[in-house]
């Protein structure tokens, strides 16, 4: 008889941990596909990153106002982010602490108390139980509603980003975010950003890595992928993705920047509000950016870009979440950020840039659907994991960072490079091994 298939589903947590350290070899380029499509492997994922560590709930220009709120998913759990009474922002597990049903069904609003739909429990925003339905007579005055408060969730902000964690003790976020901040103060903290409209949500049959990967280092598909914007004439050349700079910092993250831009193609008159935001350093690269494009580990992109509407040079902001359903489906959840104090002329122009582009039906987006797609049907079921077919991530292997750019990390001038994929996966190897 020959040797019984392996499979992952049939071995103990350490037989599978092992397997994979035995068939990942980011450090050589060599990445396995049974991780994009692996039922054994997205369970691991749960446990070991998106249990642990920090994701993104929100911006704080969603909810602006006292007693506003939203739900948000940390992990696959319900959430509520709200904006207390008392001008904090919290977040909460959507479930009563009664009988477990959840608090909230509507996705926004502004509400100073969550009553249960369940029995009538009543909450504060704050997550305190101020009110129990006949609490003295069924209860005897026995009940200690003090200890019968909504289940907290760890959260912390920067730069208007909320992000939040189920693990109690989580590496701070400021060490989290570690050198990327210098890139995020440039993407989303140049000025006092907002989140225009509610962010929009589209399921992609498609595992989630593969977005985090499209952003964190792939401006190497642009000129295939995307080929049709040169034929449209919205950039000079089909290599225009080439020129610039790849960065990676700890923790997985990293980014691409798109240079040089003889254009500036933000509001002018902000140019002050920029200069008092960034570091001279910050604000002479952003002077002469094409588009910065990156990836907060585990599953936050962010994109900085610029198109010609109505004649114009306009920029457009946004953040993607890539969001884990299953081992071969996310939800994308997409928002448009913009500059509050621009002019409403540039506003809207701005939007108008982000749907022609990278909204849901924008043409970037369009094309990288279909690619992610297509990339997780063919890491799935059997055959790749038994023939143990593997990527090559090894771009840019070749080259030597380049020493004189003025940014914190890792730093290659040539956006053509895997090195970033390889820095993201390192540390998603780690994590799985914690």
């Amino acid at each position: 008889m020959g040797k019984p298939e392996v499979r992952l589903d049939e071995m103990t947590r350490e037989e599978a941990l092992q397997y994979l350290n035995e068939t990942m070899n980011p450090e050589e380029g060599a990445i396995p596909a049974y991780i994009l499509s692996d039922p054994t492997i997205y369970k691991l994922e749960h446990e070991k990153i998106f249990m642990k560590t920090w994701v993104l709930l929100g911006h704080v220009s969603e909810i602006p106002n006292k007693n506003d709120y939203m739900l948000r998913d940390l992990a696959g759990y319900s959430v509520i982010v709200s904006h207390g009474q008392d001008g904090e922002i919290r977040a909460f597990y959507n479930m009563c602490t009664h009988r477990g049903m959840k608090l909230c069904r509507a996705d926004h609003g502004n509400k100073a108390n969550f009553t249960c739909p369940y029995h009538g429990f009543n909450f504060k925003n704050n997550g305190d139980l101020i009110g129990v339905p006949l609490q003295n007579d069924i209860y005897g005055g026995r009940l200690d509603t003090s200890k019968m408060g909504l289940n907290k969730v760890t959260i912390d902000t920067y730069r208007g980003l909320i992000f939040g964690t189920w693990n109690d003790n989580p590496q701070p976020l400021d060490d989290f975010l570690s050198d990327f901040k210098w890139y995020l103060d440039i993407g989303l903290g140049r000025t006092e950003m907002e989140v225009v409209g509610p962010p929009q949500k589209f399921i992609v049959h498609s595992n989630w890595k593969i977005g985090s990967d499209n952003f964190v280092s792939d401006s190497y598909h642009t000129m295939v992928t995307h080929g049709s914007i040169a034929q449209l004439g919205m950039v000079p050349s089909a290599t225009y993705s080439k020129k610039g700079y790849q960065v990676h910092t700890d923790n997985g993250h990293g980014c691409l920047i798109g240079m040089p831009n003889p254009d500036f193609p933000f509001p002018e008159e902000l140019k002050d509000e920029y200069k008092a935001n960034l570091t001279p350093e910050q604000f002479d690269l952003i002077s002469n950016m094409k588009n910065l494009i990156g990836t907060l580990f585990p599953n936050l992109s962010i994109l900085v870009s610029h198109t010609k509407v109505k004649g114009q040079l306009v920029s457009n902001t946004t953040m993607r979440l890539w969001k884990p359903v299953g081992p071969d489906k996310m939800e994308v959840m997409t928002w448009f950020l913009v500059e509050k104090n621009a002019s409403e002329d540039w506003k809207y122009r701005s939007r108008e840039a982000y749907i022609l582009t990278f909204s849901p039906s924008g043409i970037f987006e369009q094309d990288d659907t279909e690619v992610f797609t297509d990339i997780t049907q063919a890491a799935s079921g059997t055959m790749p994991f038994a023939k143990q077919l593997t990527y090559n991530y090894t771009m840019g292997m070749h080259r030597e960072p380049v020493t004189d750019f003025p940014g914190p990390g890792v730093a290659y001038g040539d956006k053509f490079s895997e090195a970033n994929s390889r820095n993201y996966y390192r540390y998603w190897l780690n994590l799985m091994n914690s």
